[in-house]
C-alpha cells in the first residue's frame, strides 16, 4: 500500500492529463530510462518440417544460426524479423508466435525468437551469409549456440501441440 494519499496521487493523475504536462513527462522518460538494443530471430520450417538455418559471415564462434538482426528504431517485432529474413535470404516469412526472450550481456541487449514457416521460393544471400541450408530437426550442425538449440527445441513442441 503507497503512503502518498489517494487524494494526491488523484491530483497528480488530473495534472498529467494536461498535454504541455504531458508531453514534458514523455520528455523526461526519453532522457531517464534507459533504452535496450532488441534482436529479433525465427525459428523457420518448412513444410517437411526442416529448420532454415544460415551460416553466418559474422558470427566466427558459431557460424551456423538462425535467420535474424537488430530491430530498427521503432520497429514492429514481427516485422522486423520479415525484413531481416527478406535482407539475409530474399525469402519472406509468417511469424507465428513467440517462443522465447533473453537478455544478452554482449553487447547488451534482449532478443526475442518467433515461430514461422516460410513462404516458398528462391535463396538470394546477403554478404553476411555464406550459407543456407535446411536442416532436419535430427541432424542440426554441432556449431549451433545452446539458445538455438533451446528455441528450436521449443519449437517442435508448439508445432506438435498446434
Amino acid at each position: 500500500m503507497s503512503s502518498i494519499p489517494i487524494s494526491w496521487r488523484r491530483a497528480v493523475a488530473r495534472v498529467v492529463k494536461i498535454p504541455f504536462v504531458n508531453y514534458l513527462m514523455a520528455w523526461g522518460i526519453r532522457l531517464v530510462v534507459p533504452r535496450q538494443r532488441i534482436g529479433v530471430t525465427l525459428v523457420a520450417q518448412d513444410e517437411e518440417g526442416r529448420v532454415l538455418l544460415l551460416h553466418h559471415v559474422f558470427h566466427p564462434s558459431m557460424p551456423w544460426g538462425l535467420p535474424g538482426g537488430w530491430l530498427n528504431r521503432h520497429e514492429d517485432p514481427a516485422k522486423g524479423i520479415v525484413r531481416e529474413l527478406k535482407e539475409e535470404t530474399g525469402l519472406t516469412a509468417v511469424p507465428h508466435a513467440i517462443l522465447h526472450i533473453q537478455k544478452n550481456n554482449s553487447p547488451a541487449h534482449l532478443d526475442i525468437y518467433y515461430l514461422g514457416h516460410v513462404q516458398p521460393g528462391p535463396i538470394t544471400l546477403s554478404a553476411e551469409i555464406l550459407e543456407a541450408a535446411w536442416f532436419p530437426i535430427d541432424n542440426l550442425p554441432d556449431s549451433l549456440s545452446p539458445v538455438t538449440r533451446k528455441v528450436i527445441e521449443a519449437a517442435v513442441l508448439k508445432q506438435g501441440t498446434s
